[in-house]
């Protein structure tokens, strides 16, 4: 990938605060035109710097309001194939590996410790690869950024 120039880095970080703002509100933030705006965010989206754009949504206004991490421990040679599985799950937010161990840290979201217990239950202790679950109940947001990922 190029090296991106400090107008690129403008756009991107003005669209990473309001990810709905017009070609003709970034233009006049970082002081370019809207025509040269679109055509580097269109090029920023073809060299795969920006993947999309897309609602943020809280979780707690659409009745999500129990949010967990799991720490699931695999088989080594099973761990894709358990991710893979639990990545089809509507439940599961977030998904990922951790260095110099086969585990996961999973992020999922749910209505009710009830719809917790059966996703453990149901899908955790019965998907093939999965040798260890602990959970962890989050209480507490104090940040999360979505505008960025790896």
């Amino acid at each position: 990938m190029r090296a991106l120039d400090q107008m690129d880095e403008k756009i991107i970080n003005t669209l990473r605060k309001d990810g709905r703002a017009s070609y003709r509100d970034l233009a006049a933030q970082v002081g370019i035109s809207n025509v040269a705006v679109r055509d580097r965010i269109n090029k920023l989206q073809k060299e795969g710097y920006i993947r999309g754009f897309f609602a943020l949504i809280d979780a707690k206004t659409v009745g999500k309001t129990v949010s967990v991490l799991f720490d699931i421990t695999t088989v080594p040679a099973e761990i894709t194939q358990v991710a893979n599985e639990l990545a089809k799950c509507d439940e599961v937010t977030r998904i990922y590996e951790k260095a110099g161990a086969s585990e996961l840290i999973v992020h999922a979201l749910f209505a009710e410790l009830q719809d917790m217990q059966n996703f453990i239950e149901d899908v955790l202790y019965k998907t093939k690869g999965i040798t260890q679950v602990l959970s962890s109940l989050i209480l507490k947001r104090y940040k999360y950024d979505p505008s960025m990922t790896v």
